[in-house]
């Protein structure tokens, strides 16, 4: 920047940056007198593993213990013993630990210990009234209490969500909605049966096959904000809206001095230009926070930057940039970097692409930010994460389930101790209907998840229904004579340990007989098998009478007449008898609504599931409507279509989006009815791309399939 019309004091300069030299050297050689440091006490905080170093840095070798290198664990307890600074000027903690019955020591680097603070809180009616008055339930107070002990001028507001717990972590969890890094620890990631293969032992891949979906175990940690207020990864509650009184680059310089935007690029006229400038002006056009712009683009790309998202060098795609990764998700056939390119080489005047300079990118890319997200009420990091803003669950910035946590800790980077102690942060704290007094913990168990039964069989009678591995309740019944039962099981996974098998007596009733199954990583499924064991037959004559009947009767009973054929008559929904298809169906239609639409004389009409079972809650792709005569036997049986539910759970989403993928790209192949309901275009040439287009306009919004 040129400034016109003012002489440059280039001595007084110089006088001044001598004086300053001399000073420091002067303060550098005073001896410092030395103290003793107080021990701390601190949590380890990571996401797999934290290597411990022999030294204050990444440059000494790691600390090994019986041959292994040492590790500590999430959640792992440290004493902090002294703090000492790396070549590279980050502080590292010296701790002693625990370590398989011994005690160690050894060094850490600061950011993933949470060191615990006594802090002494003097009782402050003013906040304790403002706690109550802004509704934060008492499970949030104390943490709260701490941070307002150490950061009066913070400010907590509760954003009161009309939303049950429960209900959203059920569609925070819906398989590909949520995901988490494909070698994570396994209980981090989900079990269900559309995220992981329980024949194979794998879980299925999204966005390229480097992510799995998260499980629920983890999505509930990750959406509970008690998990988070402490002063670290607070941040991702903090507003998100610029705040140029103390959002500067001074601080953003900090925030990013590790990391590849320590560096320059050049403006849209060829000048140069460091990427902390740039984020300024991206912050001061889009009025989204510089570090959260920041925080976004490290996330996205890494710290090093070596993704070809930015490299501007992938074949097909060059001279293009996608700092935030708009539009980068698997689809069509191609990866999430290829989409992600070809949404920047489109031409939009307001987000200013196509984005073929580096500029254009991280601030074209920032406009979007505010007018999609932060200026429509996703205005915290968490938000971006976890829609509430209009049709909840359906604008979520990231899928990454701890993205949240991990933006929210870059962001409080940013900030000097002396920031965050001098100046008024706003932090917009969610708080749900229904949580739970408990505070949801991380998953720690890791190993392998499969705990279910290969087969399961009983020496006498037959098991009701036939043994199926996720069928947990069976019913046996006995003659008298058989006065005891042995029971057999194998487990599906070697690893997988089985008690319960074996002889049991059996008394005269019922007998409940439990089988457990107890995987790698400690989850248990427990088989139940109730025997019943018939009574002697002394037991159950009914009485005699005492006098025969005074007279017989003089004819034979009249024969039942064989049940006249039911009559039906369909409306509102499509019944077509050649095709054996019952059409029309809206999604997440109840089955009684199935039922009050077909309307049966001399007879009724059942719903029961892809297996026969009687159906309730929602109708979907798979379903069978059968029409019974007055005697229950069935007269005719039709199978439901719902265009779009290729799972079969009676909704259309993302994880039909994801099965049909599959059978586009030949890795997996729908058939039979889930076939059928994946030609949304209802062509005549199979499963196509253009079937996949309309289901992904179907979940966006922009379109509905018809039915």
């Amino acid at each position: 920047m040129i400034y016109k019309g003012k002489e440059r004091k280039t001595d007084i300069i110089c006088y001044i940056l001598i004086i300053s030299i001399i000073a420091g050297l002067f303060t550098y050689f005073i001896p410092k007198p030395a103290f003793a440091y107080n021990q701390k006490k601190g949590i380890v905080q990571v996401d797999d593993a934290l290597n411990v170093r022999t030294g204050p840095g990444t440059g000494y070798a790691k600390l090994t213990s019986g041959g292994s290198n040492v590790q500590l664990k999430n959640g792992n307890s440290v004493d902090i013993i002294g703090e000492e600074y790396a070549s590279d000027g980050a502080k590292w903690y010296k701790i002693n630990f625990s370590y398989n019955g011994s005690v160690l020591t050894g060094y850490v680097h600061s950011n993933y210990v949470y060191v615990e603070q006594d802090i002494d809180y003097t009782q402050d009616a003013d906040f304790e009234a403002y706690l109550t008055k802004q509704g934060f339930p008492e499970t949030y107070k104390n943490s709260l209490r701490k941070l307002h002990a150490k950061y009066p001028n913070w400010v907590f507001v509760a954003d009161k969500l009309d939303y049950d717990w429960n209900e959203v972590v059920e569609n925070e969890s819906i398989t590909g909605r949520s995901l988490i890094s494909m070698s994570s620890i396994s209980s981090w990631k989900s079990t269900e049966t559309d995220a992981y293969n329980w024949d194979t032992g794998k879980w299925y891949g999204f966005d390229g096959g480097s992510w799995a979906a998260a499980s629920k175990e983890l999505v509930a940690y990750a959406l509970d904000p008690r998990n988070f207020l402490d002063e670290r990864y607070i941040f991702q509650f903090e507003l998100l809206s610029y705040q140029s009184s103390y959002q500067n680059i001074s601080g953003l310089q900090s925030m990013i001095a590790k990391t590849f935007l320590n560096g320059t690029i050049s403006d849209d006229k060829g000048s140069s230009m460091s990427y902390a400038q740039a984020i300024m002006e991206a912050a001061a056009i889009s009025g989204v926070s510089p570090f959260c712009l920041a925080s976004s683009i490290i996330q996205e790309q890494g710290t090093a930057g070596s993704s070809h998202n930015i490299s501007g060098t992938l074949q097909g795609h060059e001279g293009y940039y996608n700092y935030y990764n708009w539009g980068a998700y698997a689809s069509g056939g191609n990866s999430p970097t290829v989409n992600g390119l070809i949404y920047a080489a489109k031409t939009d005047s307001f987000s200013l692409r196509p984005w073929n300079t580096r500029y254009k990118s991280i601030v074209g890319g920032a406009k979007l930010f505010g007018k999609n997200y932060i200026n429509i009420g996703q205005d915290t990091i968490y938000y971006k994460k976890f829609d509430f803003v209009g049709e909840p669950y359906t604008h979520q910035y990231m899928t990454h389930i701890i993205a949240a946590r991990n933006e929210g800790l870059s962001a409080s980077n940013g900030y000097s101790d002396e920031m965050k102690s001098s100046i008024s942060i706003v932090f917009k704290i969610p708080v749900f209907k229904n949580m739970p007094n408990e505070t949801c913990p991380l998953p720690t168990k890791d190993g392998n998840p499969n705990n279910l039964l290969s087969s399961l069989s009983v020496s006498a009678g037959g098991l009701t229904p036939t043994f199926q591995r996720f069928t947990e309740s069976y019913d046996v019944t006995v003659e008298n004579s058989v006065s005891s039962i042995n029971v057999n099981a194998v487990a599906a996974d070697s690893r997988a340990t089985v008690n319960g098998t074996g002889n049991y007596n059996l008394d005269v009733g019922n007998n409940e007989i439990e089988v457990k199954v107890t995987a790698e990583n400690g989850d248990v499924r427990t088989y139940r098998i109730h025997v019943n064991r018939k009574a002697g037959s002394g037991s159950t004559n009914p009485p005699q009478p005492t006098e025969p009947p005074t007279q017989k009767p003089t004819q034979k009973p009249t024969e039942p007449s064989a049940p006249s054929a039911p009559s039906y008559s369909v409306s509102g929904i499509s019944a077509d008898e050649s095709s054996g298809l019952i059409t029309g169906i809206s999604e997440k239609m109840s089955v009684q609504t199935l039922q009050s639409y077909i309307n049966v004389k001399n007879g009724s009409v059942q719903v029961v599931d892809r297996n026969g079972s009687a159906k309730s809650g929602v109708v979907a792709t798979g379903d069978k409507v059968r029409i019974l005569n007055s005697s229950g036997a069935v007269s005719k049986e039709f199978t439901v279509v719902l265009y779009g539910d290729v799972n079969g759970d009676g909704e259309i989403s993302i994880k039909d989006a994801y099965l049909m993928r599959k059978h586009i790209l030949g890795e997996a192949g729908l058939a039979g009815i889930y076939q059928t309901a994946a030609n949304v275009s209802r062509s005549n040439g199979g499963i196509t791309i253009k079937d996949a287009y309309i289901i992904k306009r179907h979940i966006l919004g922009e379109s509905k399939i018809s039915q």
